[in-house]
């Protein structure tokens, strides 16, 4: 397997969900802005949208999307706990919190990232994502995972994404119980793995 992926992006949520199944891959980092490989090739031959994460399987099939890569991962490595078993409350609960970190939390950050954004945008566009970390943070004051008290794939993707907050201009410091929930995460030695292989 071939894991492609840009540095400190939500890629590093499948980098972590693959060590903690402990499947063996192959990670191909591709150039933010020329969207090339290191041979010069066009990643949108791999995937059309030309876009991270994509992991390409032995059969060269290419999946895409967070969420339906982690439903990959969990169906092939179901020992992993990522999601918990099928019919379950907590896999319920589990993916819930997965759909809302991406939907409601990952595409909060992405405009306010972009240049084009227009600046009328920017105070409300923060705005909104404290509103939606807001929700996190108070469910982790209760607790010290998403899902109570064990982590899934979906802790690791507010991870991921809680690390974008300076760059959002969010100090961690006022949101404390997300700052913990990171520190929790961070401590796992497949994620130490993860960090060290996403670099440039």
């Amino acid at each position: 397997m071939r894991l492609y992926y840009f540095p400190d992006a939500c890629s590093l949520v499948i980098n972590i969900a693959l060590r903690a199944a402990e499947m063996r891959f192959e990670l191909i980092e591709v150039d933010y802005v020329t969207r090339r490989l290191r041979d010069g090739s066009d990643f949108s031959r791999i995937n059309p949208m030309a876009y991270v994460p994509a992991l390409q399987l032995s059969d060269r099939r290419c999946l895409t999307e967070v969420i339906a890569i982690i439903d990959w991962i969990d169906f092939a490595a179901p020992e992993a706990g990522l999601l918990g078993a099928q019919g379950t409350h907590k896999r319920q609960e589990a993916m819930t919190w997965l759909a809302f970190v991406g939907t409601e939390i990952h595409k909060s950050f992405s405009p306010l990232f972009r240049r084009d954004t227009p600046h009328e945008f920017l105070e409300p566009g923060q705005r909104h994502l404290e509103q939606r970390l807001t929700v996190v943070e108070r469910n982790l004051s209760e607790q010290s995972f998403l899902c109570a008290d064990t982590h899934t794939a979906a802790d690791y993707y507010l991870y991921v994404i809680s690390r974008w907050m300076g760059d959002a201009g969010l100090s961690t410091r006022d949101w404390p119980a997300i700052r913990a929930h990171a520190a929790r995460i961070e401590s796992l030695g497949f994620v130490q793995d993860a960090l060290a292989s996403d670099i440039r």
